[in-house]
Order: C-alpha cells, then structure tokens, then sequence
C-alpha cells in the first residue's frame, strides 16, 4: 500500500472520531435495543450500532447513503483507527509530553469554541423581528442588476473583427467560441462566462454588456486578457427584493449579525471584568 492511501485512510479514521450521540443517523431509525448491538470487536474494545450511526450523523445525507454502499470499507477503516489506536496506547504515545501540550491545546480550543456557542448564541427570531429588520435593510436584498454573457477572447483586434465577421454571417456563436477562443476556462463550454451583477465586471465590458441587445454579437472590446467579442445570454433588472422571496436571506443575515453583537457584548463584559495588561514593547 502507497503513503497517499495510507494517509488518506488515516485521515478517515481520525476524521470520525469518537462516538457523538446527538449525530445518530436518521436514515435506518433503528431501535434502542439495535443501537445497542457490538457491531465492531477488537481486542477488547466493542463498538455499537449506537456509536457507528452517531458517527454518521456527523455528514450530509448523500455522504451517508455513500458510506452505506461501502460499508465494508467503511467498517475495515474503523477496525485499523481501533488497531491504530490501541498499539499506540500500549505504546504509551498518548503519555509523551508532545501529546499531552497537543491534547490540552485542543482541549482548549473545544472549551472556547462551546463556550462562545453558547455565550453568543442567538435565540429564536420571530418574523416580525426579521419583516422590521428587512423593512430597515431593503436595500441590502434589493435584487442588483445582472447579466449573463459568452465571449470569445483573441489575441488581436483583427482576430476579433474576423471572428464578428463570422459571427455575423451566422456561425453560431458557441462554435467560433470554441475554434478560435484563446481562453481555455470557457472555451469548451462555448464561450458561457457565467452571471455578473453590475460593478462586478471589467470596464470596458460592463459598459458595452448592460447595453448590448440579447443574443447580438459586440464589436470588439480592448480588455486586460485579450479583445474581447461578447454576447448578452440574459439580462435581469434592478428590483426591490420582497420578504417572502428573501426570507430565509434576512434570516441568515439577522441571526449572523446578532451572534456578533453577543459575541462583542460577552467580550467586554469578561474584559470590564478583568485585569489586563499587555506589554506591547517585549513582543519584538
């Protein structure tokens, strides 16, 4: 077996961890009395269903379903973690002070981390609170100006007025695109840019592509990466957002901006509440 497959099974085994009971899978439901089946046996150490779908939990639903397919592999990567684990132990590697500086740093990463959870948690919003948030912040979801574009990039302003010429006589666009583009991101798709709101775009582009008319060639455009010949897929229209549409958004954005006052709030009463000093001249 190669390093990469070694390190890639390692990263699983220690990527699941221990057992996590909130995270029990939901996929198979199973019974109090299944959870507590031994699934896993080594040496002495039993592992339960309990643990396994505990384990689970930890990952979307489609990662799931995948692990389930590959059960095997999944369980035989538990069982090496187990095997890893324990000759380590019996090894005293757990013991060495390199270990024990590791585990207490993490341990107190994990206690900052649940304690800042909990400190600056949000509590539940209503949706009057989100509608009075979204009423002062409308302009925050207003729907920006977009546009959707196909170019074709060339290195010369004549390879680009050879290319309209083409475009013009009625080759479609996405087959130049992909014959004589110098852009290899776009070329195989025929050219497709993607979206952009207005102010997201170079210049030179953004001033031709919000006026250009849907599905018509431009002349050539002087960019940073080349000359430029566009063509405008679609085009959407500045618009005030309404809630029902943005709700979910507000939400986001409500909850977000509350865990930060919280989290600001927790701080300068734990620092109003204490003696500090920092002696800015020894860090050199």
């Amino acid at each position: 077996m190669d390093m990469k497959r070694i390190f890639t099974l390692l990263a699983a085994v220690l990527f699941f961890g221990g057992p996590d009971a909130e995270g029990a899978s939901q996929k198979t439901n199973p019974s109090m009395k299944d959870m507590e089946q031994v699934v896993i046996e080594v040496n002495e150490q039993k592992i339960t269903l309990g643990e396994i779908e505990a384990r689970l939990g930890r990952f979307a639903p489609a990662v799931r379903i995948r692990i389930r397919k590959n059960k095997g592999q999944f369980l035989e990567g538990l069982v090496q973690g187990e095997l890893l684990y324990q000759e380590a132990v019996r090894r005293k590697i757990d013991e060495s002070p390199e270990i024990q500086k590791r585990i207490a740093r993490l341990k107190r990463r994990l206690v900052i981390e649940e304690f800042v959870r909990q400190g600056a948690g949000t509590t539940a919003t209503t949706d009057r609170q989100l509608r009075d948030f979204f009423l002062a912040n409308k302009e925050r979801f207003r729907r920006k100006e977009s546009v959707t574009l196909a170019h074709i990039v060339l290195k010369t302003e004549e390879d680009a007025w050879d290319a309209v010429a083409e475009l013009r006589k009625g080759t479609p666009f996405a087959q130049v695109a992909r014959r004589r583009s110098i852009f290899e991101g776009t070329r195989d798709s025929g050219g497709v840019m993607g979206t952009a709101v207005r102010g997201a775009l170079e210049k030179a582009l953004e001033d031709v592509a919000f006026k250009l008319p849907i599905g018509q060639p431009s002349e050539p455009i002087r960019t940073s990466v080349g000359w430029q010949v566009i063509r405008v897929l679609e085009r959407v229209n500045a618009a005030d957002a309404k809630f029902e549409d943005v709700k979910e958004d507000v939400r986001l954005v409500y909850s977000e901006l509350k865990r930060s006052e919280n989290y600001k709030a927790l701080l300068r009463r734990l620092r109003e509440g204490a003696k500090v000093k920092v002696h800015t001249d020894r860090f050199k």
